[in-house]
């Protein structure tokens, strides 16, 4: 009960949508008005196919000059009007009625039926209403699974450059015993010397050590999944912060993005997995 008076969600009442929605109906109207000849259109003119198919697009298409006045209406009230589900299908049925008394008015006066009124006008209900329900349900479908898909990408999206910002890269001892944590997009690189390696940081543009006792090879093996990547048998740099990557001479460099020129050396033992990330990390 609470959805009936809940307001419509904004993409039932973008311009554009409507618009597109109008001439959906229009099209599927006037395909189902020559299959299906619905109001004896069969029996209205003793004409052609190609000409009974002029004759039938003017029909619907003036029938389709009330669909467009009540969409206009409906978008110049929507930014004054809080349109709930209940009154979004009354505005609907009203459309539906008046469109259902139009196509009577033809049938009565311009193609002389002699069928009772009531009766001619329930059955111009039940036929309008599967001209009108049909597109009508098949463009909310699929205007709600594209505003669903739309809303999950900017989720999507939002939830992974937040959670880039704020995504910690954790560093344990030998023991495994945690010791500290980082923001990843401010690791630079790490140098191990010995059984110690150092994570050197950008901090508010100062160069800042912080050393562990660890070796390069177990703390590679715990950073697999992250950008901070070795390069060297006594370096890991972090690929989010790479600014150049140039051979000089036989030798291959990675420059970091910091104020002050630090250069890393790529070995030729990780030379093919460095240009493999950085492919991957650039797609």
């Amino acid at each position: 009960m609470n959805l009936l008076f809940r307001e419509i969600p904004d993409y039932l009442k973008d311009k554009s949508t409507i618009i597109t929605q109008v001439m959906f109906v229009s099209i599927f109207a006037l395909v189902f008005i020559n299959i299906y000849s619905p109001f004896n259109a069969s029996s209205w003119f003793e004409v052609g196919r190609i000409e009974f198919f002029f004759y039938s697009s003017a029909f619907i298409l003036s029938g389709m000059l009330i669909i467009v006045l009540s969409k206009l209406i409906f978008v110049l009230l929507t930014g004054r009007v809080r349109f709930t589900y209940l009154l979004f299908g009354i505005w609907h049925f009203i459309e539906l009625v008046l469109l259902s008394v139009a196509y009577l008015v033809v049938d009565l006066v311009l193609l002389k039926s002699g069928a009772e009124l009531i009766e001619r006008f329930t059955s111009l209900l039940f036929i309008t209403l599967l001209v009108l329900a049909i597109p009508y349900s098949l463009s909310w479908l699929w205007l709600s699974l594209k505003d669903k898909r739309t809303t999950l990408e900017n989720l999507t999206e939002n939830t992974s450059q937040e959670f880039k910002e704020k995504q910690m890269v954790i560093f344990r001892d030998e023991t495994e015993k945690l010791r500290f944590s980082i923001k990843s997009r401010d690791i630079l690189y790490v140098e191990s010397t010995d059984n110690y390696v150092t994570v050197l940081t950008n901090e508010k543009g100062k160069l800042k050590k912080i050393m562990l006792r660890n070796t390069m090879k177990r703390l590679e093996k715990e950073l697999e999944g992250t950008l901070i990547q070795r390069c060297h048998r006594s370096y890991m740099v972090n690929f989010e912060n790479i600014k150049l990557v140039k051979l000089i001479s036989a030798n291959l460099y990675i420059y970091m993005d910091f104020p002050e020129e630090i250069r890393i050396p790529v070995s030729r033992t990780y030379a093919e997995h460095v240009h493999e990330f950085l492919n991957r990390v650039s797609l």
